[in-house]
């Protein structure tokens, strides 16, 4: 795995010419609170008591709620357009759930590029991990489509 590529200055998008398969997107690490799960749970529509009432958790055997899924997918997206800049698009995505994280729990994505196409539309693949330590949350494969 290469260093990884910075993000481009601020405004700026990253190009198909700069990206190539192995390079890492920087790591960013998000903690959710028991409040920013209420927040999105109020976005998405998504009540179920898992994710804001503690007790209730607690009934379940859980040590904390417990961060909704959906919530993953934000991570990610977020990390990588971070790092391609304001004009990349995510395309596609697809996610895969491996345990559960909980609010208080210290998660960290990573990932690198996966593939390149420079055909009709310029793709960058990136394969991403959620983790809680060495602990695997979630994986996803992210696929950004760069202005050309």
């Amino acid at each position: 795995m290469t260093q990884p590529i910075m993000p481009p200055a601020v405004g700026l998008t990253l190009s198909i010419d700069n990206v190539h398969v192995g390079d890492a997107i920087p790591a960013q690490a998000r903690t959710f609170t028991t409040v920013d799960l209420v927040s999105y749970g109020a976005a998405t529509w998504d009540w179920h008591r898992l994710h804001y009432d503690i007790e209730y958790a607690r009934a379940m055997k859980l040590p904390n709620v417990i961060v909704d899924g959906q919530a993953y997918g934000a991570v990610f997206a977020k990390a990588v357009l971070d790092w391609a800049g304001p004009r990349a698009f995510v395309r596609k995505m697809s996610l895969k759930f491996r345990s559960m994280a909980f609010a208080g729990d210290a998660l960290q994505v990573e990932g690198e590029v996966s593939a390149v196409e420079d055909g009709d539309e310029a793709l960058v693949t990136i394969a991403q991990r959620l983790k809680n330590g060495d602990r695997l949350i979630a994986e996803a494969t992210t696929v950004l489509r760069l202005p050309d």
